[in-house]
């Protein structure tokens, strides 16, 4: 049987990134760079057709990783070990890298209540989440920096929320598409690039 993320214990222990800049500032900000520009003029034409205040779910992972020797040093341990940390974006359901070395685990608060955003809810499988994960560990950091996969412990999750606003835009008067503005330092850090920038830290 599947097991689901239990929403309501989320809820109950809502722990989230802290709001540390202002609504208007991040909608203006995410705006800019949803239209583009070539010498100052804008280059995608589109409509905001709503906005709320939402928590996006998020979820936080830290694998232990070990990389054995050649068969031939194999006796004298592994070659390398650490730690791999990943932040699992539940809503639109993707991994994504997080540098636990330099930016340390992640920032967390909580809170008892949180009527005053609404929650996005998901029903992503746990499953989907760690097989995600642990594919992206192996294939985008493991493969891309040792040349082969190595073994994974799942050593700590953390479900949290992000604080964004959620616009809904209108591209060429068709279909609806929701875009989020996060009010997080965390967001500050990633919001435009594709990818958080990261660093594997193992030792000899």
């Amino acid at each position: 049987m599947v097991k689901r993320l239990n929403e309501k214990k989320m809820q109950s222990n809502f722990m989230h990134t802290d709001i540390v800049r202002s609504s208007e500032d991040a909608v203006e900000e995410k705006v800019k760079l949803l239209h583009g520009s070539i010498f100052g003029k804008p280059l995608i034409k589109f409509e905001i057709d709503s906005m709320r205040d939402v928590w996006v779910p998020y979820c936080y992972l830290v694998y232990h990783y070990t990389l054995s020797r050649n068969a031939y040093f194999r006796k004298k341990g592994p070659a390398r070990e650490g730690k791999v940390a990943v932040v699992f974006d539940l809503n639109e359901i993707h991994p994504i890298q997080y540098d636990i070395y330099e930016s340390g685990d992640l920032k967390l608060v909580s809170r008892k209540k949180s009527e005053d955003r609404q929650l996005i809810h998901t029903n992503v499988k746990e499953d989907e989440i760690f097989k995600k994960t642990e594919q992206h560990i192996q294939m985008k950091i493991m493969k891309r920096f040792y040349g082969k996969q190595g073994e994974l412990k799942l050593i700590n999750r953390q479900n949290f929320y992000r604080p964004a606003i959620e616009l809904g835009v209108i591209y060429r008067n068709e279909n609806l598409n929701k875009r989020y503005v996060y009010l997080d330092e965390f967001g500050i850090q990633s919001e435009h690039i594709l990818g958080l920038k990261y660093r594997v830290e193992h030792k000899s």
